[in-house]
């Protein structure tokens, strides 16, 4: 790892969430060159959703301290070619979330978007979550995993990390730091369905979108199993070629051609 790495921060729960400052504190165990750009109010699930077309607005909030009234992806994009387009960052931390980002999920999550982005422009990408029992009141989250052993999950990320066509989602299980059984290098965990469901709210016509329950997992041995399960820091790299290779290669020339020239 860089002796002192420049390090952003972003997250997708806001400026004042309890995440970031518990993200200040492993970057600050890390660095002493460390910046944050967050959004002004919560954005979870935008996913790499951008800002086009309207006016943002970029606040001071303290020292190295920034709040965007946009998307965790405009936060990273506003802070390495804005804030610090003159020495860009060399790591970008997103989080901590306010509960897990596992499986098919992930695919909305504004945090894992605000690593994606930091790794599309070449910085070491990390997206950190909490694990929390959505089952007890979202005001129930411990957040003494993440506190306590996040900086040795980062600096054993970065240690190993070098390809920058990945980044890496993590989450920190539900229980006392001390039953953590380790870290565990593990795929991202496909459902057999996609966990969004639409119910009706108290409000004739209104209704959410939301997760009313996570649908069956098609492969046991994955993120899920493993975070609740075996009570390990999941850490998933992903890839930001997204292309089905083998596929290209096993059908490349094949696909029909019908269309007619005109006569």
């Amino acid at each position: 790892m860089k002796v002192n790495p420049r390090i952003l921060l972003t997250n997708d729960d806001g400026v004042d969430a309890p995440g970031l400052a518990v993200l200040l504190d492993i970057a600050r165990a890390l660095s002493d060159d460390v910046w944050v750009v967050a959004p002004t109010n919560n954005q979870s699930g935008t996913g790499h959703r951008m800002t086009f077309g309207y006016e943002i607005e970029i606040e001071e909030r303290g020292e190295r301290i920034y709040a965007l009234d946009g998307t965790p992806a405009d936060c990273v994009v506003a802070g390495i070619t804005h804030v610090l387009k003159d020495h860009r960052p060399d790591i970008v931390l997103s989080g901590v979330n306010r509960g897990q980002n596992l499986g098919d999920i992930m695919h909305c999550s504004g945090t894992a978007a605000g690593a994606r982005e930091g790794a599309l422009h070449g910085a070491v990408g990390i997206a950190l979550s909490q694990a929390m029992d959505y089952n007890h009141g979202r005001d129930e989250i411990d957040w003494a995993p993440s506190a306590e052993l996040g900086v040795e999950t980062v600096r054993s990320i970065l240690e190993v990390a070098g390809q920058r066509n990945t980044y890496f989602n993590v989450n920190f299980p539900i229980c006392a730091p001390s039953d953590v059984t380790g870290i565990r290098l593990v795929p991202h965990q496909r459902f057999a369905h996609s966990p969004f469901e639409l119910y009706e709210s108290d409000n004739p016509g209104k209704h959410f979108v939301t997760i009313l329950s996570t649908p069956k997992p098609l492969d046991a041995d994955a993120d899920f199993h493993i975070l609740h399960e075996d009570k390990a820091i999941t850490v998933t790299p992903l890839m930001l070629q997204q292309t089905d290779m083998e596929f290209v290669e096993r059908h490349d020339g094949r696909l029909p051609f019908r269309w007619s020239r005109p006569q």
